[in-house]
């Protein structure tokens, strides 16, 4: 989005919405990190359909991270990808997360906000415009081993966000498929009242994103390595893509005063 878009549903750089809304503009440190329980090296869960895995590798291109004080009726409905209602914080700034740590990994600029309650949060997964079609940004990169049965398999993979999702409706947006609302995950509820001196912390959870992966079905490469395809193949690839977008459970978003 931008600060440019900010501006405009917030007025902070000339002051109209801070006389409006009552709230004062203000600069935050932001943060992500994987989940509490994260080693560091590796991240190991179970999956909803029994797989054991260990994470050796999980990393997350996040391009932003914004809050709204409204909460979306209709968001697949909506052709925007901006939602509506007024955003009270962003951190407009690209950062790729590291997924096995639980210690906070900082944005590359402060944040922008306004004193206000945010009761919905956004993650864009873009690379450069969040409308443009062509981006080569790897999102979600991952590598571990997953076992059932008895049965191990070393597994890779690295998804996009490009023209191999263009047209793809999104289980939370089925009514709307441009490629922007695949770029967005939202709405993360929030309750969050925002103030000076704080920070905001994103926290994400991978074994959230693997939860409908079955395992068993990732075809194997010549070396031996099964991997998930960058596109719309239904099936385990389609299932992590579709885990990526989960807006509750592998997302949240704290503010720490």
């Amino acid at each position: 989005m931008g600060a440019r878009y900010l501006a405009l549903w917030l007025g902070l750089f000339n002051g109209s919405c801070v006389g409006t809304t009552g709230g004062d503009s203000f600069e935050f440190e932001a943060f992500a990190s994987g989940p509490p329980s994260a080693e560091g090296q590796s991240y190991t869960f179970t999956n909803a359909l029994g797989h054991d895995v260990r994470l050796t590798r999980a990393r997350l291109h996040v391009a932003g991270v914004y809050l709204n004080q409204a909460v979306p009726t209709q968001v697949s409905a909506n052709p925007s990808c901006m939602l509506a209602g007024i955003y009270v914080a962003e951190v407009n700034a690209p950062l790729v997360v590291d997924l096995l740590s639980a210690q906070p990994q900082p944005f590359g600029q402060l944040g922008t906000a306004l004193t206000e309650r945010a009761v919905t949060g956004e993650v864009w997964l873009n690379g450069g415009d969040v409308n443009e079609l062509h981006d080569p940004t790897v999102v979600l990169e991952v590598a571990g081993v997953a076992a059932k049965s008895g049965t191990l398999r070393v597994f890779r993979g690295s998804l996009s966000i490009a023209a191999n999702r263009a047209g793809m409706p999104r289980p939370s947006a089925p009514g709307a498929a441009p490629i922007c609302k695949q770029r967005i995950v939202s709405p993360i509820p929030v309750d969050l009242r925002l103030s000076r001196g704080g920070r905001l912390l994103l926290e994400i959870d991978p074994a959230k994103m693997f939860a409908g992966v079955d395992f068993a079905l990732l075809p194997e490469g010549p070396d031996g390595v099964f991997t998930f395809e960058d596109a719309n193949t239904p099936g385990p690839s389609l299932s992590l893509y579709n885990g990526l977008h989960r807006s509750a459970g592998v997302y949240a978003l704290r503010w720490e005063p």
